[in-house]
């Protein structure tokens, strides 16, 4: 089985061909810098039901590599977006301690919560 490669044409280095790792979209935007070349896989997205506003994204993350990144590790990471201005990566480690801390908060805080809110609706204080 033969590699896939990819040529993404930049300002600085002309066309640079490289390997497409096979969980990349293949979707690499030309006249950017060769340090800026970024695979990106496909998105999943955390989607909750509110009673306000439908079915909504609460938190997205996608697999990501920046092969000739000069400003940090050149990937594979997970970026997720929690809707803030920036995203967070993550190595794998760190993803396990994301996930870890989501289902701890699930199970702790957020039920704590879900119990108050039961008692107030029921009409304690």
């Amino acid at each position: 089985m033969n590699a896939r490669t990819v040529t993404v044409f930049t300002v600085d280095h002309g066309e640079v061909t490289l390997p497409e790792p096979f969980w990349c979209r293949g979707e690499h935007p030309a006249e950017g810098y060769r340090e800026d070349i970024e695979h990106q896989g496909e998105d999943v997205s955390l989607m909750v039901e509110t009673p306000c506003h439908g079915v909504v994204q609460l938190l997205t993350a996608a697999l990501f590599q920046r092969p000739f990144s000069t400003h940090g590790p050149t990937g594979p990471l997970v970026a997720v977006d929690a809707g803030e201005t920036e995203l967070h990566e993550y190595d794998a480690q760190h993803l396990a301690g994301l996930a870890d801390s989501l289902v701890t908060f699930a199970v702790g805080p957020l039920h704590d919560l879900i119990t108050r809110l039961q008692l107030l609706e029921g009409g304690e204080s």
